[in-house]
């Protein structure tokens, strides 16, 4: 399968260079980057690790980016990675096991994962220690599937150590970003835009500590391992479908977690709690999960499914076009790092 690269991308879509040149520019004002080469096995598996790895999922609902749900966790003896700032790059296919647009829930910019198959190229920097930033291009190959909130382009920042016992702080937009936007044109009162920034979500999480003690009681085999992270979320403006309005400070606390085996299959699920459920829209979900293979080393392929519609508890009212197996995708990707 032949993928369209990062340069292809660019110029086909001119937002895109300006972006991945901001990136370059950092690299080099931060030192050639290293790669992995030379590494023991335990360090390269804890660096790859570090500020989330992949594969990392783009859900387009609101309480994505949550650390636990999107990098598996290193091995209880992994020692830590020296500190090397890299770069690293993942190129891959999504395809939604649905396709029929009455899949497709949102407002304004702010909605349920595409009804379209997508190419995607994530390119992400570590400028030091565990701070990183990361941006997501897409390509829509149904295009007239690609609804306002079906993004362009993603991109997150922030600091995210995955070792337990540690905090995170990460901020991610994954609204209805454009490289190229109409801002003539209109959508339930709001104008297209390179970002709406004020819509992305700010995490702040912490990566549980589980006794081993416990965690014997948790895992089926001595060798696998699970680990688990709760997180505040927060997003300054989100759009109310009921109104069609936009509305202040949507409110959100999560559970993940991920359970992990040394041939690199895994399995893993969010939780999720509105305190103010008038603001959970119809695409924001009650739980997430996912399961797969993924292998950390460089050149490697992974294959996953996730599931980030709007799943509800049993206690909890159905979403029309929302909510079941069927409405999750699967994903082959292919990653580098340098």
């Amino acid at each position: 399968m032949r993928i369209t690269g990062i340069a292809g991308c660019a110029r086909r879509w001119p937002g895109m260079a300006a972006i991945v040149g901001g990136l370059a520019l950092a690299a080099g004002s931060c030192g050639a980057a290293e790669g992995l080469n030379g590494m023991s096995d335990a360090a390269a598996a804890a660096q790859i690790n570090r500020a989330g790895s992949f594969p990392e999922q783009v859900p387009s609902w609101e309480g994505r980016a949550l650390p636990a749900d999107v990098a598996p966790s290193a091995s209880a003896g992994d020692s830590a990675a020296p500190e090397d700032t890299h770069w690293r790059l993942r190129l891959g296919l999504d395809m939604p096991l649905r396709t029929e647009e009455g899949g497709a829930k949102g407002a304004g910019f702010q909605g349920s994962p595409a009804v379209s198959p997508t190419l995607q190229a994530d390119i992400r920097y570590n400028p030091y220690s565990a701070w990183f930033i990361g941006v997501t291009f897409y390509r829509y190959l149904m295009g007239d599937r690609q609804r306002p909130w079906n993004p362009d382009f993603t991109y997150v920042f922030g600091y995210d150590d995955w070792h337990p016992g540690t905090f995170s702080l990460v901020y991610g937009n994954y609204t209805g970003n454009r490289l190229n936007p109409d801002r003539s044109h209109l959508i339930e009162g709001q104008r297209e835009e390179f970002t709406h920034f004020r819509q992305g979500q700010l995490s702040l999480g912490y990566k549980l500590v589980i006794p081993q003690t416990v965690k014997s009681w948790l895992v089926l085999r001595e060798r696998d391992d699970v680990g688990c992270s709760t997180n505040f979320n927060y997003t300054p403006r989100y759009t109310d479908l009921k109104t069609s309005k936009l509305r202040s400070g949507k409110r959100s606390v999560s559970l993940s977690c991920r359970y992990t085996t040394p041939e690199n299959w895994y399995v893993n699920g969010t939780f999720l709690y509105y305190p103010d459920r008038s603001q959970q829209q119809p695409w924001d979900p009650d739980f997430t999960y996912g399961f797969g293979y993924f292998d950390w080393h460089p050149g490697t392929v992974t294959v996953q499914y996730n599931n980030y519609s709007g799943n509800r508890y049993p206690w909890h009212a159905g979403s029309p076009g929302q909510g079941n197996f069927r409405y999750g995708s699967i994903s082959i990707s292919w990653s580098m790092a340098w």
